[in-house]
């Protein structure tokens, strides 16, 4: 028995609450805010339930789900002028669990300076010390295999700053192939050592990172099967999945301020209305929730009115502000024999490691993006070219607050600052190798060291262009569109190639790395330009669209959460990000929504909205809990992509 529900019933059904968005973050929502058996919640997917199928639970799976509709929304972006026109996909989770359930399941965290930097933008109680205690309650760090303590995995970790007992589990994978087990040697030989426990929000270097991956089983861990699936028969919690919210509806009340009373949604080609007695709550993500908000007649009045769409609350700030991390990555040529993740598309080798991973909950099929390195702008470059970060923000941003939007001359002042700091990171990057399905007849073998700049300056959208919620709206990140984020990527790519040519590394990839993939045969600035243009990719870690500023600093939601104009709706998901953090944004988005539910329950009236015992045991008993974009080396899409450079 499970809570989910038919149309029919959901819509005969009034909720407490109401949640567009089964998501990552919808789904801590609905377990948090039930663990009160008097609150009845409800929740909107568009999506299925997933939380059994293979694709989503097994690591390696995770190269193939990726532009298959079944699982991914599949966004396209429009035609980026930086990039020579170049399309980039977006890749989101369409399930139960949203993106979590699809990320390549990296678990790397936000620093101290990124979540201090929100409250600095006008976001009171929103900073490091706010956060830490969410972060906590959300993870279960259960480390590495007893086997694995002789390899010095869990050297750097410190058991203080992560969590214990909560949903989501966190360990090391026990899959990584020889070109990742090298990776750790190779980033000390080159004097990056991870510095102490990047959880720590402080900790710079290369490293085994932990994987949202429950030990043992080697399974995903995700909102899905972690937050939703154990306490989905819950009585006070419904949910009802293919179903596509249209619009907010809505009253007003004395003071003029929008009051939402429930959510008109399609499914099976009929239109439905929830209704909602307390709050409703938009958790689409950082792609969805702007079109709902829009759809519904919160947005800018111009665009609105193109559509013909009634507006209730101007505010031109909707669907702004978007923020990802820019990606790209150099391929090289592994040694023959090298042992590397294109093993399962070859069916006698995947009915090999098929029975490895169902026997022990080990092998490739057990592997994925496990390998990372978090640095600083000057650790990637060399000695000579230490004064490079200065000269070049000196050079491209000077302060000025002309053509930029209002509150983003504040953002990038402080991101300039932490593009200088030698302490913060500017870049996360990679290795791996293999994992892209080959074109019919052929075979990958290729490696790849990709990354990402961290906080990057460029700024895009998210808006709607129709006013059918099928539809998906435009997206135009305007990736690279300011020179610092291609400067900070083209650097990070020299030092790609000179991790591959340092050992042990090295000893794995042909020429001791000097052989490059496709038709690269050296790195300059023409080939590095042409590179990007044609291997780019996304970080999958868009932020931002709904940002929780105040309202003339480019502002849709206060530091409750509440759109601007209504009195009681909210936005939950990483779309309230007002600056971008390090990191991949799926412990972020965990973090923020446990948040939000204490924030909630707080203004119930006469809960309890502190985070108690978060961490400890008492977290995660009874019905009180529930149970990633990364995407540092995206191989299925990058592949493909330097595949047009031979």
């Amino acid at each position: 028995m499970t809570s989910i529900m038919t149309p029919e019933a959901f819509a005969s059904t009034s909720f407490d609450y109401l949640i567009a968005g089964g998501g990552t973050a919808g789904l801590v929502l609905a377990n948090r805010l039930t663990e009160i058996p008097t609150v009845s919640v409800g929740v909107i997917e568009a999506g299925e339930d997933l939380t059994n199928d293979t694709k989503v639970t097994t690591p390696l799976y995770m190269f193939d789900m990726l532009g298959d509709p079944k699982y991914d929304w599949g966004f396209l972006s429009e035609p980026q002028e930086a990039l020579d026109g170049l399309r980039v996909a977006q890749g989101r989770g369409k399930m139960l669990g949203g993106s979590s359930g699809i990320n390549y399941m990296q678990f790397t965290f936000a620093s101290r300076t990124d979540l201090d930097d929100w409250e600095l933008l006008g976001n009171t109680g929103w900073n490091y010390e706010s956060m830490a205690p969410y972060y906590k309650k959300f993870e279960n760090f259960q480390g590495a295999r007893p086997e694995q303590e002789s390899l010095g995995l869990n050297s750097f970790i410190n058991e203080d700053v992560h969590g214990h007992g909560g949903p989501i589990n966190a360990s090391i994978s026990p899959g990584y192939i020889p070109i990742q087990a090298a990776w750790p040697e190779t980033m000390a030989n080159l004097g990056l050592a991870p510095n102490g426990d990047p959880r720590d929000g402080v900790s710079l270097g290369g490293y085994t990172n932990p994987m949202v991956m429950t030990r043992g089983k080697s399974q995903r861990s995700f909102a899905g099967n972690s937050y939703w699936k154990p306490f989905a028969t819950r009585p006070n919690l419904h949910t009802v999945t293919r179903a596509v919210v249209r619009n907010i509806v809505f009253s007003s009340d004395k003071s003029g301020d929008l009051v939402a009373t429930g959510l008109n949604f399609t499914a099976n080609n009929r239109s439905f209305i929830a209704n909602a007695k307390r709050e409703v709550i938009i958790s689409g993500g950082t792609m969805k929730s702007p079109q709902m908000l829009e759809l519904s007649g919160i947005g800018d009045r111009q665009l609105l009115s193109s559509l013909n769409i009634d507006t209730l609350i101007d505010n031109p700030n909707v669907g702004e502000n978007l923020q990802d991390h820019p990606q790209c990555g150099v391929p090289f040529v592994p040694n023959d024999g090298e042992l590397t993740f294109d093993d399962i598309f070859d069916e006698e080798r995947n009915a090999f490691w098929t029975k490895i991973y169902q026997e022990n909950g080990t092998g490739i099929l057990a592997g994925g993006v496990s390998q990372t390195a978090q640095l600083s702008w000057p650790q990637i470059l060399d000695a000579d070219k230490q004064n490079r970060p200065k000269e070049l923000v000196a050079k491209y941003y000077n302060g000025s607050s002309t053509g930029l939007r209002p509150g983003v001359k504040a953002q990038l002042d402080l991101t300039a600052k932490k593009l200088l700091d030698p302490n913060e990171q500017a870049v996360q990057t990679g290795a791996s190798a293999g994992g892209s399905r080959p074109a019919p007849g052929q075979a990958n073998k290729n490696a790849f060291i990709g990354g990402f700049v961290a906080h990057p300056f460029s700024r895009g959208y998210v808006h709607i262009n129709t006013t059918d919620p099928n539809d998906d709206p435009k997206f135009d990140p305007r990736y690279l569109s300011h020179p610092l984020d291609y400067e900070v990527l083209a650097d990070l790519q020299y030092f790609n190639y000179k991790a591959a040519t340092t050992p042990p590394l090295s000893t794995h990839l042909k020429g001791n790395g000097t052989v490059l993939g496709g038709s690269l045969t050296e790195l300059n600035e023409t080939s590095v330009r042409d590179l990007i243009n044609v291997g780019f990719i996304t970080g999958w870690h868009v932020v931002g669209t709904c940002a929780m500023l105040p309202r003339d600093q480019g502002g849709v939601v206060d530091t409750r959460l509440k759109v601007y104009g209504t009195k009681n709706v909210r936005v939950v998901d990483a779309s309230i990000t007002p600056l971008h953090v390090r990191g991949n944004t799926v412990s972020l988005t965990y973090a923020i929504a446990e948040k939000a539910a204490d924030i909630i329950k707080a203004d119930m009236g006469g809960m309890n909205g502190s985070v108690g015992s978060a961490g400890g045991p008492q977290a995660f008993t009874g019905t009180a809990v529930m149970g990633g974009v990364n995407l540092v080396s995206v191989i299925s899409m990058f592949c493909m992509a330097v595949l047009l450079l031979v």
